[in-house]
């Protein structure tokens, strides 16, 4: 049986974390700052804001950023960034751009971003239009109209020193800014905090804030004026103000720090045989017990342990294919294109006279197990892309399942946390990934399955901490690198 790697959700918060943002810097060996360039602290306001990308001690890319004053007192942001990444080691490039348009009372107007990584091309558009956010999303060759009702003028990461420059920062300064990501199609309430001093070389001030949002916080150093010099993220991340010359002058040599295996989650205890585990009970250490999901009888949360038991095949009942009186997860979106007619043809070709909604289930995991080359992938996950261009990792696997069973009729929804693999490292470490659950009926009636692994139903190494589309996968960044479980049972 052919078995993919594993490139997961931390890909996605790669990719999120760069979406409309300069990019941050720290070395994780020793915990020390990269330093700022002397010249870079001494440029003018209005000239390019030039940051080198590092991850974690490795200088792997650049971003730029620059402001400009419009006629009407407005201000233009706009930002492009190029790095590279080792996944399984594998380089991959990436390249960003945006921009954003606020007006003279840093009210956000327009944005819009583009973002290559191989294979994957998608653009957005986007214009506040009174209560209402407008969004031209263009990916696989297909264009998306998206509106999101917004109760405030929000700010995208791009226009968010358009707030900072008319705020008097100062120790416990703390400000709530509307704010929506148009990569993950989130929106909610920004938290920023200033919360120390820090005195640098040429003896100005300048403020560490903390910024938070959907769980996720970072680290930022900026001057008085709102100008940003550092940031950092709990991944390793970082990116530092720099002069262009040393920002761009990424090394070429040495061996890369690879993103999968430095995101694993260590597991104590050893696991025997888990593609064919059907209970795993797991004690939660490292974060809160809260942060993994509890839905009975499949996952149950008591206390610190968690358990994972899932049903046989033969346990499932006989549920007819099509079905709409679920409309909620029958839905087309951004990366899930249900409606499509090559995604609802290849649908119906797949499932072709299947009785039951299980047999439809096990033809399409099959299908996508067979068809989609195992490669990892940086980017948006599409499951129109997917089905056209048949390469890509659990994301990619997930996005053309759930669109395929969508078009079938069969009620679908994506899970994303963490599995158990030992074909990483030699001891076994669990990784973040991405799976779909199906209403199969029966006492369980959500049921994960993985056509990465080509499994119905998934095994029960698949720890579950949140479910939906992107806008939830990204909540999966606040427990990166702080995660770990012990073993209690399995069988």
């Amino acid at each position: 049986m052919r078995r993919s790697p594993l490139v997961y959700v931390e890909l996605l918060a790669l990719v999120c974390w760069f979406g409309l943002a300069a990019a941050l810097l720290w070395s994780d060996d020793d915990r020390s700052m990269v330093p700022l360039s002397a010249e870079a602290l001494v440029a003018g306001p209005s000239q390019e804001r030039w940051y080198g990308i590092f991850f974690q001690d490795q200088h792997v890319g650049f971003s730029v950023s620059r402001q400009s004053p419009t006629a009407d007192g407005g201000t233009l942001w706009e930002q492009r960034s190029s790095f590279r990444v080792a996944t399984f080691g594998k380089l991959q490039e990436v390249i960003t751009a945006g921009a954003a348009l606020t007006d003279a009372e840093a009210r956000l107007h327009r944005f819009d971003f583009f973002m290559a990584a191989e294979q994957v091309r998608i653009s957005a558009r986007g214009e506040v239009q009174g209560s209402e956010i407008v969004m031209e999303v263009e990916q696989a060759g297909e264009v998306s109209e998206l509106r999101f009702p917004v109760e405030r003028p929000p700010q995208v990461n791009l226009s968010m020193n358009a707030v900072l420059q008319r705020t008097e920062l100062s120790v416990g300064t703390v400000l709530d800014v509307p704010y929506f990501d148009p990569l993950t199609l989130s929106d909610g309430e920004m938290r920023l905090t200033v919360t120390d001093v820090e005195v640098l070389d040429n003896g100005e001030e300048a403020y560490w804030m903390t910024s938070t949002f959907s769980g996720v916080e970072t680290r930022v150093l900026v001057t008085p004026a709102g100008e940003t010099l550092r940031q950092e993220s709990a991944l390793g991340m970082a990116s530092v103000l720099m002069t262009q010359e040393d920002a761009v002058a990424v090394p070429t040599d040495g061996e890369p720090t690879d993103l999968i295996a430095l995101s694993a989650v260590r597991l104590k205890g050893s696991l025997e045989d888990a593609r064919n585990t059907r209970l795993v009970r797991l004690r939660v250490k490292g974060v809160e017990p809260e942060r993994v999901r509890h839905e009975p009888p499949l996952q149950t949360l008591e206390g610190d342990e968690v358990t994972v038991e899932v049903p046989l095949t033969l346990e499932l009942p006989p549920l007819p294919v099509g079905d709409e009186s679920e409309l909620e997860w029958l839905e087309s979106s951004l990366t899930i294109q249900a409606a499509h007619p090559e995604i609802r043809e290849q649908a119906k070709e797949i499932v072709g006279d299947a009785q039951t909604r299980l047999e439809a289930v096990q033809r399409i995991n099959q299908w996508v197990f067979d068809a989609v080359e195992k490669v990892p992938s940086m980017g948006v996950p599409s499951g129109l892309e997917v089905l056209r261009s048949r390469r890509g990792d659990c994301n990619e696997h997930t996005a053309l399942f759930v669109s395929l069973a969508r078009a079938a009729k069969i009620p679908t929804r994506i899970a994303a946390g963490v599995v158990y693999s030992d074909r990483i490292t030699d001891t076994g470490a669990f990784y973040y990934h991405a799976w779909p659950e199906v209403r199969l009926g029966g006492s369980t009636e959500w049921v994960p399955v993985d056509p990465t692994f080509g499994q119905v139903p998934a095994d029960a190494t698949h720890v579950k901490l949140v479910e939906g589309d992107l806008d939830r996968q990204v909540e999966i960044m606040a427990v990166m690198g702080r995660l770990g479980f012990e073993l209690v049972e399995s069988r």
